[in-house]
C-alpha cells in the first residue's frame, strides 16, 4: 500500500517505551518551523501481563537448566517482538483516533522499540530492541523508521545514548553552558557547551528509576502502583551508609565516557549481590531510601567528571516528578534543577520527540548520532525504513 502524505506536512510521530516499561509515549511533533513543536501527546497503557513477560525476558537467566531456559526465552522473545509491534501500532492508531488526526498528515513514525538487552562492551557488542516495525507500518498504514542504534554500533559506537543529538539540535544556547539530566530508568547527562567549537558530551551516569522501581515491586508485589510514587516508601526508611558505600564501589562509575548501560547491568540480581556483600539485615524501606542517595551521588560524580565552571541544569524523564529525588540531587549539586519545559521541550515526552526527530533525520538522509557521545568513528544516518 502506497502512503499518501500531505505534501505540506512536516509532522512525525515518535514512540518510546523505556526501561521502566510504564507505557508507550506517543509524541506528535511538527518540524515546519525548523524548531520541533510538540503538537500533542499520549501515554498508551501496556497490560500487566505483557509487562510481566517483558520483565521476565529482560531479567538475567539463572545458570540452572540453561539450555531449557534459552529455548523458552527464544520463544518468548519471538512472541513479544510480535506483541510489542501490535502494542506500538495500537498506540498510534488510538492516538490518531482520540485526537481526530488523519494518518495522511503524518510523514513517518519513529519507533525506538523495547530494549531487551544492551551490551556495548562485549567483544561482539550488541543491542536488542523488539516491537516488529513491519507490524507497525502495516497496521497504521504509515512509513515506520526503527532500529536506530545498530548503525552507530556498526561504526564502532555504543549505540547510546542517542538523545544528546536531539538535545544539541534543540536546546543548545550560545549564552551559557547547559546540562540536560534525563531521569528515566537509567540516568544520563548531556553537556551542551555555549562555545559552538566545543563538542557535546553525553553518557549514562548509572541507574535512576530502574532499581528503585524493581525494589519497590519486589517488596510490594500486589501493589497497583508499579513504582514508589514521590518516594513515599523511601521516606519511611533511612539511608544505610555501609550499603551506600558498597553500591558506589561498582566499577561502572570509574569508567570514562563514552559509556552506556541498562537494566540488565543494574538489575535486581545486582542489588541482591550488593546486599549479600554487606552481610547485614537491612530493612526494605532502608534499601529503598539508600537507592535515592545512590542515584543522587552517582549523578553528582558524573557531573563532577565534566569539571564545568558554571552551567544551567534542566531535567526530563519520569524521575523529574519524584520531588524527593530531585531535592536530593539538588542538595548534592548545590544547585536548582529546572524542567526542560522551561526551554520549550516537554520533559515527559522528550525521548519520544527524539525518535520523531530521528525518523525525520533518516528520511532526509541526515546523521542522527554524535560520535563525541557514542564513540562512533563517524556520523551516520540511523534507522531502517519500513513501508506500509
Amino acid at each position: 500500500m502506497h502512503q499518501q502524505i500531505d505534501s505540506q506536512s512536516e509532522r512525525y510521530i515518535g514512540l518510546m517505551c523505556g526501561t521502566s516499561i510504564d507505557g508507550v509515549d506517543v509524541a506528535l511533533v511538527d518540524f515546519s518551523t525548523g524548531q520541533p513543536r510538540l503538537v500533542d501527546a499520549y501515554l498508551h497503557p501496556i497490560s500487566s501481563s505483557i509487562k510481566s513477560k517483558l520483565r521476565a525476558l529482560c531479567s538475567l537467566a539463572s545458570r540452572e537448566n540453561h539450555l531449557q531456559q534459552a529455548e523458552h526465552r527464544i520463544e518468548l522473545l519471538g512472541e513479544l517482538d510480535h506483541v510489542m509491534g501490535e502494542v506500538f501500532a495500537d498506540s498510534v492508531n488510538e492516538f490518531l483516533l482520540l485526537k481526530n488526526i488523519a494518518k495522511e498528515s503524518i510523514c513517518a513514525i519513529g519507533s525506538h522499540g523495547q530494549t531487551i538487552r544492551h551490551q556495548p562492551t562485549l567483544q561482539s557488542p550488541f543491542t536488542l530492541q523488539i516491537g516488529d516495525p513491519n507490524i507497525i507500518a502495516y497496521q497504521t498504514g504509515i512509513i515506520t523508521v526503527a532500529d536506530f542504534r545498530r548503525m552507530d554500533m556498526a561504526a564502532g559506537g555504543q549505540g547510546a545514548p542517542l538523545a544528546p543529538a536531539f538535545h544539541n539540535a534543540t536546546m543548545r544556547s550560545s549564552q551559557i553552558d547547559r546540562l540536560i539530566l534525563n531521569l528515566g530508568g537509567i540516568a544520563n547527562v548531556t553537556w551542551l557547551p555555549k562555545d559552538s567549537a566545543q563538542q557535546v558530551i553525553g553518557f549514562d551516569t548509572g541507574t535512576a528509576n530502574t532499581l528503585m522501581d524493581v525494589w519497590y515491586l519486589h517488596n510490594h508485589p500486589q501493589s497497583e502502583q508499579e513504582f514508589d510514587q514521590d518516594s513515599h516508601y523511601a521516606r519511611q526508611g533511612r539511608s544505610h551508609p555501609t550499603l551506600l558505600k558498597q553500591l558506589l564501589k561498582d566499577p561502572y562509575f570509574e569508567l570514562p565516557p563514552p559509556k552506556s548501560t541498562g537494566r540488565e547491568y543494574f538489575s535486581i540480581e545486582w542489588l541482591h549481590q550488593q546486599l549479600k556483600q554487606v552481610g547485614e539485615n537491612i530493612s526494605a524501606a532502608d534499601v529503598q531510601r539508600t537507592l535515592i542517595d545512590f542515584t543522587a551521588i552517582s549523578i553528582r560524580w558524573a557531573i563532577e567528571q565534566l569539571a564545568l565552571p558554571h552551567y544551567e541544569i534542566y531535567s526530563c524523564g519520569g524521575g523529574t516528578h519524584n520531588h524527593f529525588l530531585i531535592e536530593q540531587i539538588e542538595q548534592q549539586l548545590s544547585q536548582k534543577i529546572k524542567p526542560t519545559d522551561d526551554i520549550g521541550i516537554s520533559g515527559d515526552y522528550l525521548e519520544a520527540m527524539t525518535f520523531a526527530w530521528l525518523a525525520r533525520q533518516r528520511l532526509n538522509q541526515l546523521p542522527g548520532n554524535l560520535p563525541s557521545v557514542t564513540g562512533a568513528l563517524e556520523k551516520k544516518v540511523l534507522g531502517a525504513v519500513y513501508l506500509p
